[in-house]
């Protein structure tokens, strides 16, 4: 018989601190406090502030310049997103700003793992963890059994980028190789 992992506070709480790059601070608190109702309701308002006020930088040579290279109070200061990377920072942020636990994933396409990827933000909802896509605003209630999950290898879960070890896009690209080399490898 298969053991279930048992949730514990102690290991919920872990995904309400701040990472490094995803320190809530007053801007954020000030940004959030807009955000009532319920759980739910707070998320989709998160979903409908990014939307809103983020706008993507379509210049690739500039994507490549600053991804992962922000904390969150400079993507929000430039409100500007490079992609899923930073969508992912700031719904995971926002979410443990509103008392929502939140991991940061990170994987790598299995198919053209050169490169390619997606950032998505795991919550904890109603006693359970949910995927949420926040770049295509799609929700599973079983993770592991989305698209992003037959996508791709999970690199990592952590409160940010950085506390996965990618600070930039040679960070990422390191992760990419490691990748091609052990698929290489089989």
């Amino acid at each position: 018989m298969k053991q279930e992992k048992t949730v514990t506070s102690n290991n919920i709480s872990k995904w309400l601190k701040n990472g490094e790059q995803s320190k809530i601070e007053k801007n954020i608190i000030e940004i959030v406090s807009e955000f009532k109702g319920s759980d739910f309701e707070k998320v989709m308002s998160i979903l409908n502030w990014k939307d809103k006020n983020l706008k993507r930088c379509t210049e690739q040579e500039k994507v490549l310049q600053i991804f992962a290279t922000r904390n969150v109070s400079e993507v929000l200061k430039e409100m500007m997103s490079t992609g899923c990377h930073d969508d992912a920072l700031i719904v995971a942020t926002f979410c443990r700003a509103v008392g929502i636990p939140a991991k940061y994933v990170i994987g790598i396409n299995k198919l053209d793992p050169k490169n390619r990827g997606h950032c998505i933000v795991e919550l904890y909802l109603h006693n359970k963890w949910i995927l949420l896509d926040q770049s295509r605003n799609s929700i599973f209630i079983y993770p592991k059994r989305s698209d992003f999950y037959r996508m791709n290898f999970i690199v990592g879960k952590g409160l940010d980028s950085w506390d996965l070890g990618i600070s930039a896009f040679k960070t990422w690209e390191d992760k990419s190789n490691r990748i091609i080399e052990l698929m290489d490898s089989l």
